[in-house]
């Protein structure tokens, strides 16, 4: 791959599939967010449970309603940020400008949280 911005090759190019789904960074995403439909729906299947005595159901997470909210919140925002960087990753060849590929760059990484 040519040198250019931001870990790019020059815009424009043609979209291959083949080499696309081969990168590393590609398969990380979707293993991620993979990850992210396990999370969020083992929760939403298993994670509320009632006792025979109790009518309402109660999150296995110490009983808190928050806890398990919480968890499929973030199953689900993992899951469509995981869909958006992926069809970001897929369009930033076509990207021609610098500073539109910069913004894309730091996005990726405020998002994924690396610190």
């Amino acid at each position: 791959m040519e040198g250019g911005a931001y870990g790019a090759g020059k815009a424009g190019g043609a979209f291959d599939p083949q080499t696309f789904f081969r990168q590393p960074h590609t398969v990380l995403r979707v293993l991620s967010w993979v990850f992210s439909i396990v999370v969020f729906g083992s929760i939403v299947n298993e994670g509320y449970l009632n006792s025979p005595t109790e009518v309402e159901e109660h999150c296995i997470f110490n009983r808190n309603h928050n806890a398990c909210n919480y968890g499929i919140t973030v199953g689900v925002f993992a899951f469509l940020s995981c869909l958006l960087y992926l069809a970001l990753d897929i369009y930033f060849p076509q990207i021609s400008s610098v500073k539109d590929r910069k913004k894309a760059v730091l996005s990726d990484i405020g998002v994924s949280g690396d610190h």
